[in-house]
């Protein structure tokens, strides 16, 4: 199933509600899974996207770890969790 995903935080910091309107949402499947995550040194539940025709292509996303639904309502969802830039763990959902 195909999803139109906007990220609400850029390095853990609130994004307005103005700039995440205006963002082009990007469009994949929404995979979530658990497995041993080795930033973290333990099993996360994570999800990722699947973008693209292919199984190789780069996602234009990075992967949420310790990812939870915490908001859902009839036209869309929020998942949130922990996003790895650089080494360093951020707020994302």
């Amino acid at each position: 199933m195909q999803f139109l995903i906007v990220s609400m935080r850029e390095r853990g910091v609130a994004r307005s509600k103005r700039d995440i309107a205006s963002t082009e949402p990007v469009k994949g499947d929404i995979i979530f899974s658990s497995a041993p995550s080795d930033i973290l040194k333990r099993t996360s539940s994570s999800a990722s996207l699947r973008h693209g025709a292919w199984p190789g292509d780069v996602p234009p996303l990075r992967p949420l770890l310790d990812a939870r639904l915490t908001s859902m309502a009839t036209l869309g969802f929020t998942l949130s969790g922990l996003e790895e830039v650089d080494g360093v763990l951020y707020a994302q959902s």
